[in-house]
């Protein structure tokens, strides 16, 4: 199944973990295999033959042969009695996270619906993965089986009548408790995070047809998790971190306000939290652009002041990008320019002539090579294939995904996702200004919102680079903060703009060589790269981890 790619990141913090934490020997729970005869660990030759006919046969009946008593009592007996009984074995532990994909590739999956057996295996893998998920067992199983909890559809896909997924609902009241539980690891609950929005995704606005019971523990989960600032007693602040981020996704999956604006509410202590990091706000300002109010709530809010707030945390982010930028980018320069390089003369030995930068001729331009005229031209005028430092292409794309990020989010929060805005904004059907009070008020978010659009377009043009993106950058943010100060001021609230020479709040402080990286926004972090790195929870950067990973090397996430 297609894995999100939060869970990516949550399998990529935890996967930094020690393995001496919890590779403690016989300390956890092994049960053994009752069908002898279809152990799937033997190495008797005759018992993996059993178990491989055993498992064919299972894989027919799954796939639509005509359920009778014999296949019922083989389906028990394979899963009940042998397959997931192995899961507890100690050669397995360290593979809980192939067994969970194994399973999910061979006996689920739209291959795998027939109605009757489905209706079988999600009883059994209930019933087991909530057995699994105790601290009786390893946590990597752990981490896994509540992963394969979220996993489970009552139906699949039906491209033929063009009917959706659903999840499997009795599998929901297990993620909640296991988040809602004080005592339940940190890895697990990160798990359950991960099955429950991806549950919501698959429900869509407003839970679509979740349990109504469910919708409210859902909603009342939401509301606590975001006004949570400090982890639970016994619990890691990294992860609690990356749990409140992921109620800020989950809510704006749900898309609605809640009652009498109460989820808004909760939101809206994000966005305005300056002790949060800066990716965590402008999220919850894309978020905030998600929800609908009903009527009644709508009429009492502040429009204009609420905008206001994503307009200050877009630009406190975009101001640190652009910083971020420039002193990388000066960074990158100093070190270049000491690093040595070659002059026409001397091919390979040690420094420059006067007046060369690095790899130059006399009187060359950066981005150019001995021999060479204008950058991307010959010396007979024809145009050759100019090579770029991929220290500085790196750079320039880190700073571009970061820029874009935040003024995506941004103008969400304002306007939605349109890429036209009309000048009145009256026909918007997105983000806060559809809840404007009057023509004057649309059109000081309108403005605010196309100063983001036309940055956005200036940053994402891959014809400027260098000291001209930077340059372009720089001029489309003094428009920006001059929108942002026009709504601030009508709003009554303040916007301060930092120094030239004082970075801005959030900033990635840059080191004085390249290499330098600000903690990632994670739980776990991570050590400084050989190049600066925006932090790894902006879509589009960090690694690109497979869903499929093994689990965590650790009950807690983000022990060193």
């Amino acid at each position: 199944m297609k894995r999100l790619a939060i869970c990516a990141l949550a399998i990529a913090f935890m996967a930094s973990i020690a393995p001496s934490v919890w590779a403690q020997g016989n300390n956890y729970k092994s049960i053994a295999v009752t069908a002898k005869d279809i152990d799937p660990d033997s190495r008797d030759p005759q018992t993996r033959i059993r178990y491989s006919q055993a498992r064919v046969t299972v894989q027919q009946y799954l796939r639509g042969q005509t359920m009778d008593e014999q296949g019922r009592q083989l389906i028990r007996k394979f899963f009940r009695e042998a397959y997931l009984f192995s899961w507890t074995h100690k050669e397995n532990w360290l593979k809980a996270g192939d067994k969970r994909k194994e399973f999910l590739t061979s006996f689920y999956g739209p291959s795998y619906g027939e109605p009757r057996s489905r209706a079988m295996i999600n009883e059994i893998m209930v019933e087991f993965m909530r057995e699994y998920i105790k601290p009786a067992y390893h946590p990597v199983l752990r981490y896994n089986a509540i992963l394969l909890l979220g996993d489970l559809r009552a139906t699949e896909m039906n491209l033929n009548n063009q009917t959706p997924e659903v999840p499997y609902a009795p599998a929901t009241a297990i993620l909640l408790s296991a988040i809602e539980d004080p005592n339940q690891s940190d890895a697990v609950k990160v798990g359950a995070w991960v099955g429950l929005l991806d549950q919501a995704k698959r429900y869509g606005p407003n839970l679509g047809a979740m349990a109504s019971g469910d919708k409210g523990k859902v909603l009342n989960l939401v509301i606590k998790t975001l006004g949570e600032k400090e982890a639970p007693a016994g619990h890691e602040e990294d992860a609690h971190r990356w749990m409140r981020k992921r109620a800020i996704d989950l809510a704006a999956t749900i898309g609605n306000a809640g009652p009498k604006g109460s989820l808004a509410s909760a939101i809206d202590a994000i966005i305005t939290d300056e002790e949060l990091p800066i990716n965590t706000r402008s999220e919850a300002a894309a978020a905030k652009g998600k929800l609908t109010f009903d009527a009644q709530t709508a009429n009492s809010l502040d429009v204009v002041k609420q905008s206001a707030e994503i307009g200050k945390v877009g630009l406190e982010a975009v101001t640190a990008d652009v910083e971020w930028y420039e002193t990388t980018l000066t960074a990158y320069y100093k070190i270049s320019l000491a690093g040595g390089g070659m002059g026409m003369e001397g091919m390979g030995g040690p420094g420059m002539r006067p007046g060369m930068g690095p790899g130059m001729g006399p009187g060359m331009g950066p981005g150019m090579a001995p021999g060479m005229g204008p950058p991307g031209f010959g010396m007979d005028g024809e145009e050759v294939e100019v090579i770029r430092d991929p220290i500085l292409v790196r750079i320039e794309d880190i700073f571009r995904r970061r820029a874009k990020t935040h003024l995506e989010q941004a103008k969400e929060g304002l306007v939605g996702s349109t890429p036209q805005i009309p000048d009145d904004g009256s026909s918007i059907r997105e983000g806060m200004v559809r809840y404007a009070k009057n023509a004057e008020d649309r059109q000081v978010i309108v403005g605010l919102a196309k100063s983001m659009l036309a940055m956005l377009t200036a940053v994402d043009n891959e014809e400027s680079q260098e000291q001209d993106l930077l340059k372009k950058s720089q001029s489309r943010l003094d428009v920006l903060t001059q929108a942002a100060q026009t709504l601030a001021s009508k709003a009554a609230i303040d916007i301060d703009v930092p120094a030239e020479d004082t970075p801005a709040a959030g900033a990635a402080t840059a080191p004085d060589v390249p290499g330098g990286a600000a903690v990632p926004d994670v739980p776990g972090g991570a050590p400084a790269s050989p190049m600066p790195m925006a932090p790894a929870d902006v879509p589009g950067a960090g690694p690109d981890v497979p869903g499929g990973a093994a689990a965590p090397p650790a009950d807690v996430p983000g022990n060193p």
